[in-house]
Formats: C-alpha cells, structure tokens, sequence
C-alpha cells in the first residue's frame, strides 16, 4: 500500500476513534459496553445488513446519475469517499467533492464532470429525508397524533424547498459568482499554504471547472429518467436505515414502530451539518428525543435505542468504509 494511502487511512482511523471517544465521554462508558452486551443478537445483525442495504442504494443512485454500470471497484470508492465525508467535520457540506474525487479512478470520470452527479445525489438525499419523515408523520397523523401536523407542515414546507433547489440544480441553476466567491476566500487562505489549492482556485481554473460542471449537468438534464431513479434509490435507502430503529428495538425488546423510525431517523441525520465528524452527540440526542416524544419510548431506553441505530447506521458503515478503502489502496 502507497505510504500516502497508508497514512490517509491511519488518519481515519483515528479520527473514528476520537469520535467514539467523544459518544463515549457523552453517554457514558459503562453505559455504551451495558448496551452492546445486552443486545440481542439477530435483530441487531439484521439491523447491520439493512444498513449496508442502504449504503448500496446510495451508490446505486449515484451510479444512475453518472450513467455508469454498478462494479464493485466503483461501490469500493464510493464506500471511501463516504467514509471521508463521515470523519470531517462539516463532511456533508464536502462530500460531493470527496466522493467524486474518490471515484474518479473507479469510474474514468473526472472529479469536475462526476461533481454534478454527486451534488445532485447529495440534494436528492436530503429530498429523501424529509419525505420520508413527512410520510412518516402523517401515518402517525392518521393514527390520531394530531398534534404532529404542524410538523407535517414543516416537513411538506422544507421537502418543497428542498425539491425547487434540486429541480435548480439539474436545470442550471448559474453557479459562477458563489464559486468564484468561495474559490478566492480558499485562495486567500490555504492558497498561501498549497501551490496546487492556490493553482485549483485561480479565476481561470474555477472556470474551467465550471465549463466541466455545466456540460456534466446538461447530460443528467437531458436525461431526467436518471434523476426520476436515484432518487427512488434514495428512497430506498432511507427506509432501510429506518429500519435499523426497527432492529434495534427488537433488540433491546422495546418495539419501536416503523412510523417512529421514519421521523426519526431521516430528521436526526439532518444534524450530520454540525461541526462533528458525523454529527457524533447531536444526531443522536435528536433521534432519542423523537423516540421520546413521538414514539413515548422510555428516555432512557431511547438513548440506548438511538445508539444501538447509529451502531448500524455510522460505525458499521465506517467499519465497511474503511475496509474499502483498504481494499482499493492494495
């Protein structure tokens, strides 16, 4: 293995384990070894096969995007892209440019024509979130939880805003003037420090860069059955990372209906924004507060739940992240 993958890999390595500490020092240790000893073990390992069902799903709506048959070179660089996006801070703000640079060997495609496929996946995705908890919401609306409709509300709200930027950005939504803008802020900046930063973000190359985006996007445009699949993919994967709430109630034998999961699940991620590799603390105090509050599961037993979901749905997935990573660095 190259001495630059090595150290790439070490580097996440222990950016994992720090985030782990942190959980850690959050809950509790005694609490975290409790838990992983008296989970039962087939419904927790269903729950890590859902989640790494709904890994696949998310590559399979990438794969739709770029318009390239799925491979398992292509799903190993996707998983250490991922994997990259999920250890930095603010990783969902870079993941498009991660997972693009990543699978640019995998799949020929270059990191600026595979970045609209991975900007457009990453608007679908968070699409999927808030329309799976809006569908979530009203089937619990429907079962009489009345007092979640102004919830519905805002879920139908942000799910509209989050379909017109999507529709935006497949239709050429004019990105000059904010790259531009955050190119000369980076050029300024880490520019002084790296000649090649300093060289990606001159004027001429962001443009560059831009003629690139705008002919890769002007294919997915032309071609809208793609972004109508990945985000049925999305879908997809959104319920099956549900599902883990799921599993991981029956693991700890307090059921946990899939409505709740629904909400749950989807809403919390959206904490993957803070300045947290994984959004580690607050994804999972947002996922023990919805199990409280609209599933009525006992607090306690929910910060167990939310962990024994994260277990499936961030460890697991750094775990297979970093086997693949390993795997395409050999």
């Amino acid at each position: 293995m190259p001495r630059t993958r090595r150290r790439s890999l070490a580097v996440g390595l222990v950016a994992a384990a720090l985030a782990l500490a942190l959980f850690g020092w959050l809950v509790g240790y005694q609490r975290l070894i409790a838990t992983v000893a008296s989970l039962r073990p087939l419904p927790f390992a269903l729950g890590l096969l859902v989640a790494a069902a709904g890994m696949g799903c998310r590559f399979l709506a990438l794969a739709a995007l770029l318009d390239v048959r799925p491979r398992i070179g292509s799903l190993l660089a996707y998983l250490r892209g991922f994997y990259g996006q999920q250890l930095l801070p603010m990783g969902n703000v870079a993941g498009p440019v991660i997972i693009a640079y990543s699978m640019e060997t995998a799949t020929g495609i270059s990191t600026d024509r595979g970045l609209p496929g991975a900007v457009i996946a990453q608007g679908a995705t968070f699409l999927g979130s808030t329309t799976a908890a809006l569908v979530g919401t009203l089937v619990l609306v429907s079962r009489g939880q009345r007092a979640l409709l102004p919830v519905a509300g805002v879920l139908a709200t942000v799910s509209v805003l989050w379909l017109g930027l999507l529709i935006a950005l497949v239709r050429g939504l004019d990105l000059g003037r904010p790259a531009h803008a955050v190119g000369g802020a980076i050029r300024r900046t880490v520019g002084r420090l790296s000649t090649r930063v300093a060289e990606r973000t001159d004027p001429a190359a962001i443009d560059r860069t831009l003629v690139e985006f705008d002919d890769a996007r002007r294919l997915i445009r032309d071609d809208p059955v793609r972004v109508l699949l990945a985000f049925g993919w999305v879908l997809v994967a959104w319920v099956l990372f549900s599902l883990t709430a799921v599993t991981s109630g029956m693991a700890l034998g307090t059921p946990i209906p899939i409505a709740v999961a629904l909400v749950a699940v989807p809403v919390s991620d959206l904490l993957n924004v803070i300045p947290v590799p994984g959004g580690v603390g607050g994804v999972e105090a947002a996922m023990a507060g919805v199990f409280v509050g609209v599933g009525g599961v006992d607090p306690a037993t929910s910060v167990v739940a939310a962990f024994c979901v994260r277990l499936c749905t961030y460890w697991f997935v750094l775990v297979l992240g970093g086997v693949a990573t390993t795997l395409a660095a050999a």
